[in-house]
Formats: structure tokens, C-alpha cells, sequence
């Protein structure tokens, strides 16, 4: 496992001890139970977090454990099939079958919150109420590149259809790439399909190479 992989795992496991202690923002909540719907196997490791959280809680005194305790528990919720109240039905939208937590906040594919910002790529802002982020959804046409840029805050980005590869690795459906700030990157969606995904960016995007120069001062 690369560095930059061993780090987006380590964001993974953050995000999904935040999302089981209440502690995300409604847009990262979205995202991480829209990954939890597409991925199996974090939806398992959210079914033992939650179940130890239970466990954990059913006796607030202080007590001694005796020796394999905790391996006794693990091993309970392991072979407990069950999984956690996760909503995975999923909804036909225009952009395919989409899992209900985001199907409720992406609009027609021709409709008019979809604005075109380059040679194949879309965006549509998604406006959640007190959120400091900034959420939105692009749409990357086959084969299309991103053009270079970096950002002034950590940005999160789930993949719902198709995929894209930049310099960090290749990621798919219900995969979660995230960008530190001060991280340059050129995203470049597969050629076998249009490339769907949900972004959430803490800062803002800097173009770079000189025609990205060029057209940030305009935009200022």
C-alpha cells in the first residue's frame, strides 16, 4: 500500500468513527452514508462499531474485564449478520440508481443547477443549511481531464458512477479520495463512462499552470 492510500484509509477510518459518535456535518454525514450504502465492507465495520458502542454503553460503572473480554465481544458481533438501520435502497434518477441519501439532493441531469465550467464537465452546488464546507456534484464526461488545480482546504470526494485517476491512484464506485490542502491534482474520468461525484471542499479550488494563473485572477 502506497502513502497516499494508507493515508485516504486512514480518513476512511476517521470519518466512519465521526459518523458513529454524531460528530460529522450534515454534508460529510451524506457522504459517508451514501459510501456506507455502495461499500460492504465499511458498512460491516459501521455494524461492529455501533454494536460496541452499545455494548459499551449498557454498563456505565466501571468494571474489571476479565481476560478475552473485549475478543468475546468482537467475536459476537462478528458472527452477528445484522446489519446497523442503514438506508440502502436506492432510487432511479437521471444519472442511474443512486442510494437514497444522495438521491435526495441531485437534481435532473438537464436541469438548470447544472452549470458547465469546462469541455465536458459539470457542476451543481449543494447547499446544506450552517454548513462552512462547500458541496457540489460534477459530472466528467469519458476520458475528459480536470484541469490541474489545488485547494486551500481538505477536500472530500466520493465516487457514485464511473471513475477517475489522478496522481494519487484510481478510484470507483463507492470509493472516498481526499485531497490535503496544498495538494495539486488533474483527475481524469475513465473512458468507459460519464464520471458522477459528490465533492466536498473546506476551502477553495486554485487553478494552476499559466492558463489556470490566468483565469484565477479573473475570477478574483
Amino acid at each position: 500500500m502506497n502513502e497516499q492510500a494508507s493515508f485516504n484509509m486512514q480518513v476512511l477510518d476517521a470519518l466512519l468513527l465521526d459518523y458513529a459518535t454524531g460528530a460529522l456535518s450534515l454534508p460529510l454525514e451524506v457522504l459517508v452514508e451514501t459510501h456506507l450504502a455502495m461499500n460492504e465492507d465499511s458498512a460491516k465495520t459501521m455494524n461492529m462499531l455501533m454494536k460496541l458502542g452499545g455494548v459499551l454503553l449498557e454498563d456505565s460503572d466501571p468494571v474489571s474485564l476479565s481476560e478475552g473480554a473485549l475478543e468475546n465481544v468482537l467475536k459476537a458481533i462478528e458472527d452477528d449478520e445484522e446489519n446497523p438501520a442503514l438506508d440502502t435502497r436506492r432510487i432511479d434518477t437521471s444519472d442511474g440508481f443512486l442510494p437514497r441519501p444522495i438521491a435526495d439532493y441531485i437534481p435532473d441531469a438537464g436541469h438548470s443547477s447544472w452549470k458547465r465550467v469546462g469541455i465536458g464537465l459539470f457542476e451543481c452546488d449543494v447547499v446544506f443549511e450552517g454548513d462552512k464546507g462547500r458541496a457540489k456534484f460534477y459530472r466528467i464526461a469519458p476520458g475528459t481531464a480536470v484541469p490541474s488545480h489545488t485547494h486551500t482546504g481538505t477536500e472530500v470526494t466520493l465516487v457514485l458512477e464511473g471513475g477517475f485517476t489522478d496522481e494519487t491512484g484510481s478510484y470507483g464506485p463507492s470509493d472516498i479520495a481526499v485531497q490535503e490542502e496544498g495538494c495539486e491534482h488533474k483527475p481524469v474520468a475513465d473512458n468507459d463512462g460519464e464520471c458522477l461525484v459528490f465533492t466536498i471542499n473546506q476551502g477553495d479550488i486554485r487553478l494552476t499552470g499559466p492558463i489556470g494563473r490566468v483565469l484565477n485572477l479573473l475570477v478574483n
